[in-house]
């Protein structure tokens, strides 16, 4: 049996019905599309830094804070947050939730935090959006003059023949300077105690004075000391000699062939972070340390400006994830180091 006609009044209705209808569609979806592109940011954005102020990466994070400023108009405020390796920031920047929190971090927060404790209160392989490698730099491998040593093997040998009486320094649990010497120990069966700093500086201080007998330290940290005679260089950890330290070999030279690493700092955003929005941020951060005169004195520490897409910045924390992680279950560490 055929429907019924509908009458003039209500096939009216019925349209007035519908535009209605998709009337209310339409303000929901422009709504959405209007958040969606709302500008960003539209407050200050916090930097949460991972270690004290005034070493080579906090230096770069307040150097190109006002570039990343004038970029998208609002300002850029670092904040350090040292301690734990940089996870006390790392942790910080997983947790928050209001869109503009950034973190500038060091590799081990990022990577290997959680194979070392696995309490940890974040995960660094899903709680966290690359954005890009600002730097990398070498270490130089240090020691404190008053030991009877000038070269690799030398401190190898002499810390072999005085288990339990030397220590080292590290800027914490996780990181690079902790890890390339839990290595490089149980390569020769070395027994040396771990000592954890906040920072480089206060590393590279105790060093200087004999409260700790070597550690991997950065360029930046180490340079004038070595030249002064107040440590003493023994290796360093890249590919080639530096040019700051040409007479000072590198660890393959030193017999140590595949002990090269490096230390590295990257800006991260909690997981969820708008794609588009990590790729102009990255791209910012690019042009900001391109300019020559912003990054003079930081040439001279031995620092190599990386400026990375979050891509490529997301396959280096894989890359250097899979190579420590692997040193840290085969070593059976933890995070008490």
């Amino acid at each position: 049996m055929p429907l019924p006609a509908l009458r003039p009044q209500q096939a009216a209705l019925g349209h007035l019905r519908r535009r209605r209808i998709v009337g209310a569609s339409l303000v929901a979806m422009t709504s959405r599309v209007a958040v969606a592109q709302a500008p960003w940011p539209d407050r200050p954005v916090r930097m949460l830094v991972g270690f004290p102020a005034g070493g080579a990466g906090d230096l770069i994070a307040r150097a190109i804070a006002p570039a990343l400023s004038a970029t998208f108009g609002r300002p850029f405020v670092v904040e350090n947050r040292p301690g734990a390796g940089g996870a006390i920031a790392a942790q910080a920047v997983a947790q928050s939730t209001d869109g503009h929190t950034l973190g500038a971090v060091l590799g081990g927060p990022t990577t290997t935090a959680r194979a070392l404790n696995p309490a940890l209160a974040y995960d660094p392989t899903r709680d966290f959006t690359a954005i890009s490698q600002i730097f990398r730099t070498g270490f130089v491998i240090a020691v404190h003059p008053a030991l009877p040593v000038t070269d690799l093997g030398g401190f190898i040998a002499h810390a072999r023949a005085n288990p339990g009486r030397l220590s080292y320094g590290s800027i914490g649990p996780g990181t690079v300077t902790h890890l390339a010497m839990e290595e490089l120990k149980a390569r020769h069966g070395l027994d040396i105690e771990h000592v954890t700093y906040r920072g480089f500086g206060q590393m590279t201080l105790d060093l200087a004075a004999g409260r700790i007998q070597v550690c991997f330290d950065t360029f930046a940290e180490s340079l004038a000391f070595a030249q002064d005679g107040r440590i003493r260089a023994l290796a360093v950890t890249t590919e080639v000699r530096n040019r700051l330290l040409p007479d000072v070999p590198t660890v393959a030279e030193a017999g140590e062939p595949g002990a090269e690493c490096f230390g590295w700092t990257g800006v991260v955003a909690p997981a969820g972070f708008p794609a588009e929005r990590a790729r102009a941020i990255a791209d910012a951060i690019r042009q900001a340390i391109a300019v020559p005169e912003g990054r003079a004195n930081l040439d001279m520490q031995g620092i190599e400006f990386v400026g990375s897409t979050p891509e490529e910045f997301a396959a280096l924390q894989a890359r250097e994830a899979a190579r420590w992680i692997a040193v840290i279950q085969r070593l059976g560490l933890r995070a008490a180091g």
